[in-house]
């Protein structure tokens, strides 16, 4: 089974950059509200705990609101808030998220990030990244 999860784009204010410029409880606000937003995005969604063993093959494309120049480290600071709640809601310690696939999709409106999450072993990665660009586009819900 997968699980394919739609998050809203990272707020550019969950940065590690945010707390370098002195604004440390701006980005803590905007992390904490980033994370209870991808909850409820998880609850809209259906998301339930998954029954596994072992580390579970999770792949993360990153769907940016323009073509601009997009630093994935950074992305991925940004975004994991975003990680925490699909692991809360999902019953699985990001921790235990291996291999982690991170790739940049194409660009969509205000942006997303997609989670999937594979309970088997991940032989056709593939068919999981034509599902969710079916779901970019709106065609899987």
């Amino acid at each position: 089974m997968t699980l394919l999860i739609r998050l809203p784009w990272p707020p550019a204010k969950t940065s590690a950059n945010a707390s370098r410029q002195g604004d440390f409880r701006g980005k803590a606000k905007a992390a904490k509200s980033y994370k209870a937003t991808c909850a409820l995005e998880c609850m809209a969604q259906a998301v339930r705990p998954i029954e596994v063993e072992g580390d579970v093959p999770v792949r993360i494309t990153y769907h940016p609101p323009t073509r601009g120049r997009v630093d994935w480290d950074n992305l991925a600071n940004r975004a994991k808030q975003g990680w925490d709640a699909v692991a809360e809601a999902i019953g699985v310690d990001d921790g235990r998220w291996w291999p982690v696939v991170s790739e940049k999709g194409e660009p969509v409106k205000g942006g997303a990030v997609l989670v999937q999450v594979s309970t088997e072993e991940a032989d056709s990665w593939r068919s999981i990244g034509d599902l969710a660009a079916g779901m970019v586009k709106g065609q899987v819900k």
